[in-house]
């Protein structure tokens, strides 16, 4: 009894010394192992899933029971090779050098690739990342040592910007508005003769300063301009930007008044342009009748509206209107055509009063009124051409005008007919320009003359007195039609005899007939918006 559990002791401690062994040489064939072969083997596969799902335990506490455990199983049998068919795993084996083939699987028992398990894909990641992530790294180390330039932002080490390629700094919006008040403030007051000038000022702590340099027309029908060098300091930067005036000529209004009739009622008028009246104006409506001011209105006083009810300032201002806004002056004397003025070819003086009648080719005649025999003949050609009246002699005109000219009368000048363009000034490179200036008046002549029906005038009029419809109080006849521009200081009624429509002509906001009156006055007419940085600390 005592020798059979004393064998039966010496077994069991073979047992466990032998399983220790076998456990041992497991764990350190896997453990030494740098990439992972050994998961060609199916058990080691399964041993290493069922670990991966199984919580862990301690080790101190994990080992002792399973060595209890090996100790009370009995000694493992001697393992036989097994078929290749075989439905159990044999016991692990030492891995040889190469990995072993794969177990064929009999065609009835295949069955679907189980999903990489976790330990799998972590298995593969270092197999697929190691080299690139060193490049990667030496990438990054190369990239750190060189100077970092983002668009835009210079690195510490790079040269500051030349002058030639300037930083700008935006120019506000409040500051812009500023800007056009001060300088707005300022033309009209300035010497139209003088010398380039200089204006300065201050605004909320920060100085101005501009510098002005007229620019001349560069001839008889160009608008003359001045260039504004704005500067200020902001911040140790030196500021500056470019801004450009032009002066106004009196054809840039559709209607210009000095000094408003305040007889006269603006009734059944469309003006289709800008308005501008030096005084108080009277509009009227009645009967669903009323003026229309399809431009930008401005007056020096206010709008009456005596004996009207129900006036719609939208409706009859769609353009806009502003009131109490600053004069606009009319010179002492239009124009002035002393000798030597324009070239000898290009003008023609009339002393006696005459009708002027122009012709679709070209020319013109100029027919003496009293006995009717003299007639002066002439050709406009493309060059401005000036017909000019001598001190109290009066000019009629009528006819289809070809070219460019100014008829000037110091004293009266009247309208007999249509006074028309050769070419259609609404289409793309119509050249005919008409300018009829008069130091005194500019009429519509008695409605036996004119005939019935509309009367149509393509012409930029000043009448530095008055413009004048004849025997307005007649039946009606038509409507007056001026496509052009109409500057007088003051106005006759028109009505009942003609509803009047004033149509601005377009090209008058950047042409003029020659020699046409300038006002005193500049406007804004672009800015760059920027300032450029031209010096900093």
């Amino acid at each position: 009894m005592r020798l059979l559990q004393a064998m039966q002791r010496r077994r069991s401690a073979l047992a466990s010394i032998f399983g220790h062994a076998v456990f041992i040489a497991v764990l350190t064939l896997i453990g030494t192992r740098s990439e992972l072969p050994s998961l060609d083997s199916p058990l080691i596969v399964a041993e290493l899933v069922t670990a991966s799902l199984e919580p862990a335990t301690d080790p101190t506490t994990a080992a002792p029971e399973a060595a209890a455990e090996r100790a009370e199983e009995p000694a493992p049998a001697p393992p036989e090779p097994a078929p290749e068919t075989a439905a159990t795993e044999p016991a692990p084996q030492p891995l040889p050098a190469e990995p072993p083939p794969e177990r064929a699987t009999p065609p009835e028992r295949a069955v679907e690739p189980l999903p990489p398990s976790p330990v799998e894909r972590l298995a593969e990641l270092p197999q697929e990342s190691a080299e690139p992530v060193a490049d990667a790294a030496e990438t990054e180390a190369a990239e750190a040592a060189e100077p970092l330039v983002a668009e835009g932002i210079p690195a510490a080490n790079t040269p500051q910007v030349s002058e030639d390629v300037q930083a700008v700094r935006s120019l506000a919006t409040h500051e812009e508005r500023t800007v056009r008040r001060h300088l707005a403030s300022w033309t009209g007051h300035m010497d139209v003769d003088s010398p380039d000038a200089t204006l300065e000022w201050r605004e909320a702590g920060q100085d101005y300063t501009a510098v002005l340099k007229r620019v001349p027309a560069a001839d008889a029908m160009g608008m003359e301009q001045l260039l504004v060098e704005l500067t200020t300091q902001r911040d140790g930067e030196r500021l500056v930007t470019e801004l450009r005036m032009n002066r106004i000529a009196f054809s840039n209004f559709a209607q210009f008044i000095d000094r408003w009739d305040p007889q006269v009622q603006i009734h059944d008028d469309l003006i289709d342009g800008r308005f501008h009246s030096n005084t108080e104006i009277l509009v009227s409506r009645e009967r669903g009748v009323q003026p229309t001011f399809n431009g930008k209105v401005t007056v020096a006083a206010d709008i009456r509206t005596d004996g009207s009810r129900f006036v719609n300032r939208r409706t009859m201002f769609p353009g806009g209107i502003e009131t109490r806004v600053r004069r606009i002056v009319l010179p002492p004397r239009a124009a002035a055509f002393d000798d030597g003025a324009v070239p000898a070819e290009r003008l023609m003086r009339i002393a006696r009063d005459a009708l002027l009648t122009f012709n679709a080719d070209g020319t013109f005649e100029s027919q003496a009124v009293e006995d009717g025999a003299a007639v002066e003949r002439g050709s406009l050609g493309d060059e401005p051409f000036y017909i000019v009246a001598r001190e109290g002699v009066d000019l009629r005109v009528r006819g289809v005008v070809n070219g460019k000219v100014l008829v000037y009368s110091p004293e009266h000048i009247v309208i007999v007919d249509d006074v028309l363009y050769a070419e259609d000034p609404r289409e793309p490179g119509a050249d005919d320009y008409l300018g009829l200036v008069a130091e005194r008046t500019v009429e519509i002549d008695e409605p036996e003359v004119t005939g019935p029906g509309d009367l149509t005038i393509n012409a930029s009029i000043y009448a530095r007195n008055r413009f004048v419809v004849r025997d307005y109080m007649s039946r009606r006849s038509g409507t007056l039609v001026v496509y052009g521009s109409v500057t007088a200081g003051s106005a006759s009624a028109t009505e009942p005899r003609y509803a009047t429509r004033i149509e601005f002509d377009d090209r008058l906001a950047t042409m003029r007939a020659p020699g046409f009156p300038l006002s005193d006055r500049y406007e804004l007419d672009s800015s760059s918006n920027e300032w450029r940085v031209v010096d900093t600390p």
